[in-house]
This record gives structure tokens, C-alpha cells and sequence, in this order.
């Protein structure tokens, strides 16, 4: 497999051209990941939206019926 790596500024139109390399195969399978450096928050707004979070009743119920749904899988055995 053969990596491809660019770093772009994504434009106001937020169309990416990607051209790839001479020794591309025409009309083989290619895949394209897109990963952002950030997810737009700054650091102290995501610990603030944590801290909002141990408030949110929503939140913590969905929370507790994960945890409920996932109580016998943690006490299971890892097989040898």
C-alpha cells in the first residue's frame, strides 16, 4: 500500500482536489481519509463542556445505562 499525504487549507467552498501520482493504476480502488488537526474547540471550552456534563441529568442517565448494559461484559473472564 502507498500513502499519499497533503496538507491543505480548506477553502470557503470546502471542495478538496486531490491529484494523485503518475504511477496512480487507472480505475483501481483508492481510499481518501480526511482528518482534521482540530475539532474547532479550544482546549478550555472542551473542560468546561466536561464540567457541564457531571451536571447534565441526560447525560448521566445515558451514561449509568451504558455502564448497566455493559456490567456482565466487564466481569467476564478473558478466554486463554
Amino acid at each position: 500500500m502507498q500513502a499519499l499525504r497533503q496538507i491543505v487549507t480548506v477553502p470557503e467552498t470546502r471542495e478538496l482536489r486531490v491529484q494523485l501520482p503518475d504511477d496512480a493504476a487507472p480505475q483501481a480502488e483508492a481510499e481518501v481519509i480526511v482528518l482534521f488537526k482540530s475539532g474547532g474547540a479550544e482546549p478550555d471550552a472542551k473542560l468546561a463542556a466536561m464540567r457541564e456534563a457531571m451536571n447534565d441529568e441526560l447525560f448521566l442517565t445515558d451514561l449509568r445505562e451504558t455502564m448497566e448494559d455493559f456490567r456482565h461484559a466487564d466481569v467476564e473472564e478473558t478466554p486463554a
